[in-house]
């Protein structure tokens, strides 16, 4: 799903809907919580989806799970660089819901730096995941003079 679309979707969300998480401020949304009619083509492939609110039922983001193969996770524009995405990885909601082997990738073309790169990486590693394409990661950063070590080594320090 293009993160247009799982932005949409998330402000056509009207919570509570789903299941009420322990941290008291996530929704899980199985497929029969998912709208009946708007966005159904686009959810078709998942099982679940994790809405994240700011505790008083106003949508703030969301992780899509593709199976155990990835997962994409968003946070609605206004509540960026807030803590919501890190919550879920602090207090193991996102760990808890993540299939056996679950797998993810970084979207390259989002990385607008190392740092941003390492911000992501270690979310990632907060609830027990890497990231799959790091051969990718690399390349991308590289091309934009963005990493001091070879390939070999990225790989070995970040998996």
């Amino acid at each position: 799903m293009s993160n247009e679309d799982f932005l949409d979707f998330l402000w056509y969300i009207k919570l509570p809907r789903g299941i009420l998480l322990g941290d008291g401020t996530t929704y899980k949304l199985e497929k029969q919580d998912f709208p009946p009619r708007k966005f159904r083509r686009e959810l078709e492939a998942f099982e679940k989806i994790l809405v994240l609110s700011d505790g008083r039922d106003h949508v703030v983001g969301g992780v899509l799970f593709y199976g155990s193969y990835d997962i994409q996770v968003t946070i609605l524009p206004r509540y960026r660089n807030q803590g919501y995405m890190s919550a879920i990885h602090k207090n193991g909601i996102l760990a808890s819901e993540c299939y056996p082997g679950q797998q993810v990738s970084i979207v390259t073309d989002e990385l607008r730096s190392m740092d941003d790169f390492l911000r992501r990486n270690h979310m990632l590693r907060m609830a027990g995941l890497k990231a799959k394409n790091l051969p990718e990661v690399y390349k991308w950063l590289s091309f934009f003079h963005q990493v001091d070590c070879s390939e070999e080594e990225f790989i070995h320090r970040y998996s």
